[in-house]
């Protein structure tokens, strides 16, 4: 009596389709077949190939690895978005809602932005993104500058709101508005967290990816894609080469899909943004945010460490040297670690969008911010401090 096995069939043909896959799980049928092909799949373990349907059932294989995630999360910063759960602070403060004018108003600090209304009834609301600012101001002239004002910027270099705190006693003031500073830059930070994976800088190579062998510093950051666009992307930052270095940006951490390259040279522009508790800096025209004020700054001292030897014309790093650099960077990245804090929100807290097209920095639409001395205020005149 025939033991029967469980048959697949495929219309895919022969099974050299079935190339690159795993060990077998699973056989076709050798049940009523005649005895030259029982015999053959006996003493050999395979079928022989004839024009009968029933010898063209295919085998099922799995594959060696599961395929890699594609793509890349994007999200919008538009200033409109629903401000989530309760305030997490209330209080009063003064609104600079017209030339050297400002007026009192009820503010509520959100987990991912800020509200406030005025005595007439009239509210606004604004949610923050990984690239707005605070930053404390000073109004040089008029009743303005007898108030502790700060200001939150949306999207550097303009627009942005202007507040101010009241008190007789000037320590309060300056102490009250320190918290509600500080209060709005944690909020800033925390939507950044929430975009970004969990930590994972690492200096070491992708094995089995070529074009990750001489890098020097990778890690997931946030891309300001236009005005209204973020998007998530696994960057690396590679030794130099000649009159040049890469600053490369991969879909993610597997580093299979290559989103856009950025060339560092020796004009590069690599530089922070001025701004409390601020994660955010420059290569040329794109602004990156990182998860904490910490990674920025080892980013922007692995940047310029590269524009130094490609200024001074170094020869490219050995293997030996690569490997030293490395050391180096790895001993900056676990004081980071030991520094972290827990995470307090597991979810993204911006709307996710469409991926937009990215561009090379001489092809795309973001410009670099003005130094700040030359930036001109909506309203009056003010110094940031």
């Amino acid at each position: 009596q025939a033991n029967h096995v469980f048959m697949l069939t495929t219309l895919f043909g022969d099974d050299d389709n079935m190339a690159g896959w795993g060990a077998p799980l699973f056989h076709g049928c050798i049940c009523d077949v005649d005895d030259e092909i029982q015999y053959h799949y006996r003493s050999t373990g395979s079928k022989p190939k004839n024009k009968t349907a029933k010898s063209d059932a295919m085998e099922l294989r799995v594959p060696l690895s599961v395929p890699k995630v594609r793509g890349f999360p994007t999200y919008t910063s538009a200033p409109d978005q629903p401000l989530l759960g309760v305030p997490i602070r209330e209080g009063s403060l003064w609104h600079l809602s017209a030339q050297d004018r400002f007026e009192p108003v009820t503010f509520s600090l959100y987990i991912n932005g800020f509200a406030f209304s005025t005595a007439d009834g009239i509210e606004a609301s604004v949610s923050l993104s990984p690239f707005s600012l605070v930053r404390n101001c000073r109004f040089q002239s008029g009743e303005c500058s007898k108030l502790k004002s700060f200001k939150v910027s949306l999207l550097e270099p303009d627009p942005c709101c202007y507040f101010a705190v009241r008190s007789a006693c000037e320590r309060e003031a300056d102490e009250e508005r320190s918290d509600w500073v500080l209060g709005l830059s944690h909020t800033i930070l925390l939507i950044t967290d929430s975009l970004l994976p969990t930590f994972s800088v690492s200096c070491d190579p992708v094995e089995g990816i070529q074009r990750t062998s001489r890098r020097l510093m990778a890690g997931y950051l946030i891309h300001r894609d236009d005005s209204t666009t973020i998007s998530v992307l696994f960057c690396e930052l590679n030794a130099h080469s000649a009159h040049g270095a890469k600053f490369v940006l991969y879909e993610n951490e597997h580093c299979e899909s290559v989103v856009m390259e950025i060339m560092i040279t020796e004009s590069s522009v690599c530089c922070d943004v001025v701004g409390i508790n601020c994660s955010c800096f420059i290569v040329d025209c794109h602004h990156f945010a990182s998860q904490t004020p910490s990674e920025r700054k080892l980013w922007l001292r692995a940047l310029s460490n590269v524009k130094v030897k490609i200024q001074n014309r170094a020869p490219d790093p050995s293997e030996e040297e690569l490997t030293h650099y490395r050391m180096s960077i790895r001993e900056h990245i676990t004081a980071l670690e030991a520094t972290l804090e827990p995470r307090i929100v597991n979810e993204a807290l911006l709307g996710r969008c469409a991926n937009q097209v990215l561009k090379p920095s001489e092809e795309t639409l973001l410009v670099a911010p003005r130094p700040v001395m030359d930036q001109k205020p909506l309203l009056g005149s003010h110094v940031s401090l």
